[in-house]
């Protein structure tokens, strides 16, 4: 389906038949997607400072996880929709938001500012994978598609390592303003590296004409009519809870349940980050040799488990093992879910709309997620011997369980094509 696709929609001359064209636009977008999960690492890294200072509660800075993801996730579609006009160029927007926003929260010190920022910052971070997937989908051979997506997943590993790994440094010595300002910098150089590529530069090429604004959000009814779209926004939704809610709460767990310093928590969260860059070409390898619906079954499935075990048990080993593999299957999941995207659409031009929309439904999860594990915090409590981390993380594992059952239920669509001759994805 993606060789029709490259014939009916492509960039021109800017179209990628070389491994070494494929690899140096998914290296690209790649850092984009660092700097997105690097914005996520922010709350955890700055939330210290943040409650000593303003005496935020555990909800009031869950929500500010969740007010980025909330703008990350209702402004995919208008992205998706700028994407098909627009191509790479709409990732000035990314590369502005993600920038701006940071400034804004650097500078601020009231908590409706705060908020204000992080949702700028989500508009910025909502163009990064409804742009980069029409973009790889469409302008590189679709023998390299596989390959590219298992790169640019790796930038979620990227950024979470930077995040954790440097960040706390920076926080001990200019506190969360020196955090949020070191991210915009970050931002601003990744925006030129990107823009750098030519293929990001170019407008699309469609065999029909633009396509028209009614026409695209005609698109969107269609999208959202298709079942299978459907299902693998339920699966997403899983998946986004435990990116929103893994690393927004694991480093204050291993401080408040377990005793480590903020620098050592971070550190320990950290190999959630070495789990995401290895995740992304686990999980391209494996759809290549099982196929994408057995992975997205098996990784939820695993996700669940591993999610509900982590706050079990004293001491670090089994929640640094939980959490790892919950944050390795989120990332094995990754290339799965927006590698399908291209295959169950109708059109090429709904590419980057049906990944916005993938994108929106998971506000229920991205959204929620955090902010419902602060509150539970809030009411069972934080320290040694108290159940809010518990509970915390139990919520956590609803939702993998929940796209489980969507992965149960695609397969089932998928075996009556089959049975009739078509070949399933």
């Amino acid at each position: 389906m993606l060789e029709d696709m490259n014939e009916t929609v492509d960039y021109g001359a800017t179209c990628i038949v070389s491994r070494r064209g494929a690899d140096s636009l998914a290296l690209s977008l790649m850092l984009f997607m660092a700097v997105n999960s690097l914005v996520i690492t922010e709350m955890p890294v700055a939330t210290k400072g943040l409650q000593d200072r303003f005496a935020f509660s555990g909800g009031q800075i869950g929500l500010l996880t969740s007010m980025y993801l909330l703008a990350f996730a209702v402004c995919a579609i208008p992205m998706g929709l700028a994407a098909a006009r627009w191509g790479g160029r709409t990732l000035l927007i990314g590369a502005g938001g993600l920038a701006l926003g940071s400034i804004m929260f650097a500078l601020s010190s009231s908590y409706p500012l705060f908020v204000a920022a992080r949702l700028l910052q989500g508009i910025g971070g909502a163009t990064i994978i409804p742009v980069s997937n029409p973009l790889m989908a469409q302008a590189v051979s679709a023998r390299f598609h596989a390959r590219c997506m298992g790169i640019f997943g790796c930038g979620h590993g990227l950024g979470v390592i930077v995040g954790l790994l440097v960040l706390p440094s920076v926080d001990r010595a200019g506190g969360y303003r020196a955090v949020f300002l070191v991210s915009a910098a970050i931002a601003v150089i990744v925006g030129l590296v990107a823009l750098a590529q030519k293929t990001v530069r170019a407008l699309p090429e469609h065999s029909e004409g633009v396509p028209s604004l009614g026409t695209l959000v005609r698109g969107v009814g269609a999208v959202a009519a298709n079942r299978k779209v459907l299902l693998l926004a339920v699966m997403n939704i899983g998946v986004m809870a435990l990116v929103g809610g893994l690393l927004a709460w694991t480093p204050l767990f291993f401080q408040d349940q377990r005793g480590a310093s903020l620098a050592v928590a971070a550190y320990v969260s950290a190999g959630v980050g070495v789990a995401y860059l290895l995740g992304n070409p686990l999980g391209a390898a494996s759809m290549a040799r099982w196929g994408k619906a057995f992975v997205l079954l098996a990784g939820l499935a695993v996700a669940f488990v591993v999610t509900a075990l982590a706050p079990l048990g004293p001491g670090f080993a089994l929640p640094i093992v939980c959490v790892t593999l919950a944050g390795l299957m989120t990332m094995v999941l990754f290339p799965a879910i927006f590698g399908l995207v291209p295959d169950i659409v109708d059109r090429p031009e709904q590419i980057g709309v049906a990944t916005g929309f993938v994108n929106l439904t998971g506000l229920v999860g991205t959204l929620l997620a955090p902010w419902l594990f602060g509150v539970l915090l809030d009411a069972y409590g934080k320290g040694i011997g108290s159940h809010g981390y518990l509970w915390g993380y139990l919520l956590l594992a609803l939702f993998p369980l929940l796209g489980t059952i969507a992965a149960v239920t695609y397969l089932g669509l998928l075996r009556k094509p089959a049975s009739a001759g078509v070949v399933a994805n």
